[in-house]
């Protein structure tokens, strides 16, 4: 197959993405209109950003914060939590601004000090409040709502009591560090516990067979079987849900911005959390397809390809921005490491060799995170992450050059100099000529697998093709299909870029 009709086939992918995007959900309420007054004053220093309350959330846990990713900006956070955190910056007299993270990663936020207060649906526990500031409860759900158990419908009649969960052989899903796990530890002590990081990726393991049962709260269990009518809460046995204290926002230690916060809780109007949270129920349900068990495999895909296809079209741009930026940058790395380590001193070879077994020796994942956490808290999460992605490149391409050169006999050189060149002359017109033919097929490797590597930056919620996957994943809960599409947009580049490499390996070798 030639590169045009490959390069052909890539763009009629992209179109068909394009042409297949219809999405009209719309919005049911631009919270950012809303206005409220305000009524209490905040000192700067209080705050990481003058003038500005800045939240970390998590917005991969429908109905409390989402994305809807038709829209930007601020407007394209929904959820309760996001509509409280407008009534509290507005109450503050303070701009908002929101920071994302995955959910295991809030904490961070508070503790590089990038974002001021964490609202992601949390619990109170006492191992957080030992290290933290909790505010005063926003919303209590234990009368109307509570903890619950779902189950697949067929199961319903074999886990329907006490007698029947509280059984080693039973497995239940809980999310990490949740209020569902101390529950669920203390009431079912014999039923065997397993953690799942999301709450779709809990309803994938529980339809597969991994779990019988799965713990979440009522409102996140109503929004999920409204999307899959195969499930069904289990109503014979009923949570006794005593370590419940409410839900809360979370602040670092003794921060004096939790008295502000809570007097604007005190302020709320009556039961407002409970009106965002009924209009984000509504709101997840008009963005979702709705009942996805009633739909065949190929329903399902067409009408995530006729609802997201342009949002999977835009996260292709970005992943292929991301690439682009780490190879450019990865490589002049690579290059200036290669001088480095060329030097006659030893003091600077030493710098380029530690820094080269340093980035190689650390998973990639332990590396974003680092660059994230000192970055500077007014840098954009996705500078601090194409900062990561070239350094760990420019690591593995300095070796793959130094490779090449190595490749290059050492009669080549000689010769050379004897002809009279000089350093750079033998290096411009002799070595890298003859490495860079040597290199090219293992540098197409390292390039296919930047596209691939790029996916971790989903962690920070950048926009990447991940990303789009997990936030359509979030508020359709089908993950399958959506992995199927992504998967499938991935090998279109990772093909062409490889067919790419090829042709310019036959046009170096012509």
């Amino acid at each position: 197959m030639s590169l045009q009709k490959i390069c052909s086939l890539f763009l009629m992918l992209f179109i068909i993405l394009g042409l297949s995007s219809c999405n009209t959900n719309e919005s049911i309420d631009d919270w950012t209109s809303q206005t409220y007054e305000k009524q209490i004053d905040v000192p700067d220093e209080y705050l990481v950003s003058s003038g500005t309350l800045i939240v970390a959330t998590s917005p991969d846990f429908s109905p409390y914060e989402f994305k809807d990713l038709s829209k930007s900006g601020l407007s394209q956070y929904q959820g309760a939590d996001i509509y409280l955190a407008n009534y509290l910056a507005q109450t503050l007299g303070l701009s908002l601004n929101i920071v994302e993270s995955s959910f295991d990663g809030l904490i961070t936020q508070l503790n590089t000090g990038k974002a001021d207060i964490v609202l992601a649906g949390l619990s109170y526990s006492e191992s957080r409040e030992e290290n933290y500031t909790f505010t005063d409860v926003y919303y209590d759900s234990s009368e109307e709502n509570g903890q619950v158990l779902i189950t697949l419908t067929e199961n319903l009649t074999k886990y329907n009591s006490f007698e029947s969960l509280n059984q080693e052989s039973v497995n239940i899903g809980c999310q990490t560090v949740s209020i569902q796990e101390e529950l669920t530890k203390n009431q079912l002590p014999n039923a065997t516990r397993s953690q799942v990081d999301k709450i779709e990726n809990g309803v994938l393991r529980l339809k597969k067979g991994e779990l019988d049962v799965l713990a979440l709260s009522k409102v996140n269990a109503e929004t999920v079987i409204a999307s899959d009518s195969s499930l069904i809460i289990i109503d014979g046995f009923v949570f006794d849900d005593d370590i419940y204290q409410g839900t809360r926002g979370l602040l670092e230690k003794n921060n004096p911005l939790a008295t502000y916060i809570n007097e604007a809780i005190k302020l709320m109007p009556e039961n407002a959390y409970a009106d965002w949270l009924a209009a984000s129920q509504a709101y997840v349900a008009n963005l979702g397809i709705g009942d996805a068990s009633s739909l065949n495999f190929f329903e399902r895909f067409g009408l995530l390809l006729g609802d997201y296809g342009i949002l999977f079209l835009q996260g292709t741009g970005i992943t292929l921005a991301l690439s682009a930026i780490t190879v450019l940058f990865g490589t002049i790395i690579a290059l200036i490491l290669q001088l480095i380590r060329k030097s006659r001193f030893l003091a600077v070879r030493s710098i380029g060799n530690v820094y080269v077994e340093f980035v190689r020796g650390i998973p990639l994942l332990l590396l974003l995170w680092l660059l994230y956490m000192i970055a500077p808290a007014s840098w954009p999460s996705y500078i601090s992450v194409s900062i990561a992605l070239f350094l760990n490149s420019g690591a593995y391409v300095a070796e793959i050059i130094r490779g090449g050169i190595l490749a290059v006999d050492k009669g080549q050189y000689e010769a050379a100099r004897t002809l009279g060149l000089s350093r750079f002359q033998t290096a411009k017109k002799i070595i890298y000529p003859q490495a860079t033919k040597k290199i090219l097929p293992a540098l197409g490797n390292e390039f296919v697998a930047l596209i691939k590597e790029t996916s971790l930056a989903s962690v920070f919620f950048i926009g990447d093709l991940m990303t789009v996957k997990n936030n359509i994943t979030s508020i359709t809960y089908l993950s399958i299909e959506p992995f199927i599409i992504v998967g499938i947009i991935y090998f279109a580049l990772t093909f062409s870029t490889t067919k790419l490499i090829k042709h310019f390996e036959l046009k170096m070798e012509a």
